[in-house]
């Protein structure tokens, strides 16, 4: 027995473990290059599905968003329908309007006192009422407890518990709107959203933590409303007031205009951004007669008239409201 044999196999069996080393294995490898490449390949790729399955949820969420301001707009507009037919007494006008505008006047008030869009309105209905004793506003006013409506007892009760409580002062915010159009809906006697079906899966909640509730967008902002916006502009950025041609004011200062003024309330959300960049100052709810009449820029993304506001035309750009598909293009 020798073991020479034994060793030329085992030298044989290193050659070609070299030679696959050398050749094979050589042959499969990858360059730190091509790794590279590859590497920024896939990131590249991924970054585009990142931005399409953005893109896709938030077209989920302004879809979800219409759909809602889409089912509030005409519980609001089916009230404003009401009012051409009801009966006012014209001598309960402010002194001083004209014989013309007596009724007109009577029903922008009732209009502003069942569809607030700000607690002043119902703060002033509060102090010039008798509802819960002596009317107790500056000026001494007083609005008779016969003339209230249904509607603005249960909003009068809700701002006399709020004032009970101490938390008057604190609704008053950025989110006021928001609470108003909530309870004009659910308090209002328009609808009861506890039973309305298109209203059973909404989100609700209290941004701002004042207690009082508001209906959310999909990025879960209040959806806000303004009740008289004749300075609004659509689409955002145009120089065309959206309330003229068939929308008209109906001869605001002769005749005998509606009492809307050819206007509806505008419901909107600030979208994803969060910024709405509407103008709310002097709201139109305090529209008075004249060929300027205070209010009348409400609703503009441009603020008061020769006062532009820096940039809010762009904080418009992406809100969603109730007028968006009746907006020139």
């Amino acid at each position: 027995m020798t073991l020479a044999p034994l060793q030329h196999a085992s030298a044989g069996s290193r050659r070609r473990e070299a030679a696959g080393r050398d050749g094979v294995v050589g042959r499969r490898g990858f360059s730190l290059v091509e790794l590279l490449v590859v590497m920024t390949i896939i990131l590249a790729l991924m970054g585009l599905v990142g931005v399409a399955v953005s893109a896709a949820r938030s077209n989920v969420k302004a879809s979800g968003t219409r759909q809602l301001i889409e089912h509030l707009d005409p519980l609001l507009k089916q009230q404003l329908a009401t009012y051409d037919s009801k009966a006012v007494n014209t001598a309960a006008a402010p002194a001083g309007t004209k014989n013309a505008y007596r009724a007109w006047s009577i029903r922008r008030n009732l209009i502003s006192g069942d569809l607030p869009d700000r607690w002043s309105n119902v703060e002033y209905m509060y102090q010039t009422t008798d509802l819960f004793g002596a009317p107790t506003h500056a000026d001494g006013l007083q609005f008779p407890k016969g003339r209230l409506t249904g509607s603005q007892r249960n909003y009068l009760a809700i701002w006399r518990d709020l004032v009970l409580s101490g938390r008057s002062a604190t609704v008053a915010g950025q989110n006021a709107s928001a609470e108003c159009l909530f309870m004009i809906v659910t308090q209002g006697g328009i609808a009861d959203c506890l039973d309305c079906g298109d209203l059973r899966s909404v989100q609700v909640g209290d941004q701002d933590g004042d207690g009082m509730l508001e209906f959310w967008d999909d990025w879960k902002n209040p959806i806000l409303f303004i009740l008289w916006a004749p300075g609004l502009k659509l689409p955002s950025g145009s120089a065309v007031t959206f309330f003229d041609g068939p929308r008209a004011l109906d001869a605001p200062w002769s005749g005998s205009p509606r009492p809307t003024l050819g206007m509806r309330p505008l419901i909107y959300s600030p979208g994803p951004d969060e910024k709405s960049g509407y103008d709310r100052s002097n709201e139109a709810v305090t529209l008075s007669l004249g060929s300027s009449p205070v209010g009348s820029q409400c609703g503009s993304s441009q603020g008061s008239e020769g006062s532009p506001i820096p940039g809010e035309v762009q904080y418009t750009l992406d809100n969603i409201t109730n007028f968006d598909a009746e907006a020139k293009p």
